[in-house]
């Protein structure tokens, strides 16, 4: 459908490979080009808790929030609350059990229905996440 953006949900690694100019972001802007790009309020809280650790100062964490304008932020709900504790039960029940705040970016992502771009690969074997993730490098062959 023309006019219509497709949309994204960005994981905490991304919006940081972005803002701090990554060689490892390139992957992920080509991918979400064109697309309207949604972040988790857990994500907000990631980079906000990584500024206050790290002691930057008020040029740097202005700059982090300036960056962070172009993102929409999904704010938990009832809906999110049942979606993330639902993923975190089906995790450790399969014996892959995952850290809350994955839980909460990947459960937003599951309940919009829209892919998530990663380049943690502990959300690849999650059946009803689609993801967007850079491949895998490969060995160098020329070396053999």
């Amino acid at each position: 459908m023309k006019g219509i953006l497709k949309l994204v949900i960005l994981d905490t690694n991304i919006v940081s490979y972005i803002f701090n100019k990554d060689t490892r972001a390139l992957y992920y802007q080509n991918q979400i080009r064109g697309r309207r790009v949604l972040i988790s309020f857990q994500t907000l809280e990631e980079l906000w808790y990584g500024a206050y650790t790290k002691g930057w100062g008020d040029r740097r964490k202005n700059e982090l929030a300036h960056h962070l304008e172009q993102y929409e932020i999904i704010w938990p709900g009832p809906e999110l609350v049942t979606t993330c504790a639902r993923l975190r039960s089906e995790r450790k029940s399969a014996g892959r059990e995952m850290r809350e705040s994955d839980a909460w970016i990947a459960a937003t992502a599951i309940m919009l229905g829209y892919p998530l771009a990663s380049h943690d690969h502990d959300f690849s074997d999650i059946s009803d996440l689609e993801l967007i993730q850079a491949p895998a490098p490969q060995p160098d062959q020329s070396q053999e």
